[in-house]
């Protein structure tokens, strides 16, 4: 419809989640960071968090497009469903028949495939999308699955993403034999002002027009931001709507009232708000503060670093001390944000600087 009154080859803003628009801002490089260094840790579980809406999908997309083939990947978006279909489903995406009647021969059939693609050299990865959906039970399963191992070895690595609510779920004590198994957990965070503008101009681009600035005002940026909070999904929705009432009204630049038009007349604002309102009434009160969680989720992180880096500290492989170095720099950067939320009063804070600082010298001299 305007794609060619605003000279895009395609529209910017599907809602579809398509790696070919993902768009790296800090948080989501950090996230893909930490994925892949959990996949190239082999280590057992590793959890995505965040609101509907913010890339989670899109960001496993991407993820999985840039895997070895020698990686087997099973991806289940579906998760309203009973044990027995999940490990049904699991073994279609792995491309595996014969009899699925029960749960027992599912998962027989599934240790059976990861020990023959462990005897191949192979690695296996179960992504889980939606993982916030899945029933106690469903849960025990994927627990189950991440029994079957070699040795030290894990024959599949699991990663669950998910909202918020499933951070709930993993917390409960009957949760406490899946979740002392999760080795990373990254949480997904909105887009800031800065970022909102270099991901809408992002997605225009790769449409095709690289003079995304000339469509939409300063001043739009800015409460397309507001109104989204930040929720690239969102933002797809205002940008989508905004471009269409601007082709409607043929006007070559696109101003703030236009976004709330877009507000206005598809009467969609609750639904804009509402997102982080329940997040924070729901959610907030009954899990840890957030510099507590980001000093426990920063601590967890140096200690694999740490043992990341003992494990090569006799050899001298520059691709991994090149990667401990960008996953420092990002510890360190978070460091930072929570020595600035936290006023510079949390002792534990203070610590995680001299274990940042020591392991930062360890590898300065192992180079």
């Amino acid at each position: 419809m305007y794609c060619s009154f605003y000279n895009f080859k395609e529209k910017p803003f599907n809602l579809l989640p398509d790696p070919d628009y993902l768009y790296l801002s800090s948080k989501h490089q950090s996230a893909l960071n930490h994925l892949d260094y959990g996949l190239t840790d082999q280590t057992g579980f590793i959890i995505i968090i965040g609101d509907m809406g913010t890339g989670k999908t899109t960001l496993l997309k991407h993820l999985v497009r840039n895997l070895d083939e020698s990686v087997q990947v099973a991806i289940v978006f579906n998760t309203n469903v009973n044990p027995l279909e999940l490990m049904q489903m699991i073994l279609r995406e792995y491309d595996l028949s014969g009899d699925q009647s029960n749960k027992s021969k599912c998962y027989d059939a599934l240790n059976d495939f990861f020990l023959d693609q462990y005897a191949l050299r192979n690695r296996c990865v179960l992504i889980i999308d939606e993982a916030q959906n899945l029933s106690p039970t469903a849960m025990e399963e994927i627990r189950m699955l991440s029994n079957i191992n070699v040795g030290r070895d894990n024959l599949v690595q699991i990663i669950l993403a998910g909202q918020y609510p499933l951070k709930l779920k993993l917390e409960r004590k009957s949760m406490r034999q899946l979740s002392q198994r999760i080795t990373l957990d990254f949480v997904l965070e909105p887009l800031g002002a800065d970022e909102t503008r270099e991901y809408i101009l992002h997605r225009m681009k790769v449409a095709g027009r690289d003079n995304g600035d000339s469509i939409f005002a300063r001043e739009t940026f800015e409460k397309i931001h507001e109104s989204s909070g930040g929720i690239p999904r969102l933002i797809n929705i205002l940008c989508d709507g905004a471009l269409i009432y601007g082709f409607a009204d043929k006007l070559t630049t696109i101003h703030a009232n236009v976004i709330d038009e877009v507000l206005s007349e598809k009467k969609i604002k609750n639904q804009f708000y509402g997102n982080s309102h329940t997040r924070e009434g729901d959610v907030k009160e009954r899990v840890p503060s957030s510099i507590t969680r980001n000093v426990r989720d920063v601590s967890r992180r140096l200690e694999l670093l740490e043992k990341q880096f003992t494990e090569f500290q006799d050899q001298h492989y520059e691709q991994t001390i090149q990667k401990l170095e960008k996953l420092l720099d990002l510890e360190r950067e978070k460091y930072r944000q929570l020595m600035y939320e936290s006023g510079q009063k949390d002792v534990s804070i203070k610590v995680l600087k001299q274990r940042i600082a020591e392991l930062a010298e360890r590898i300065k001299k192992q180079r």
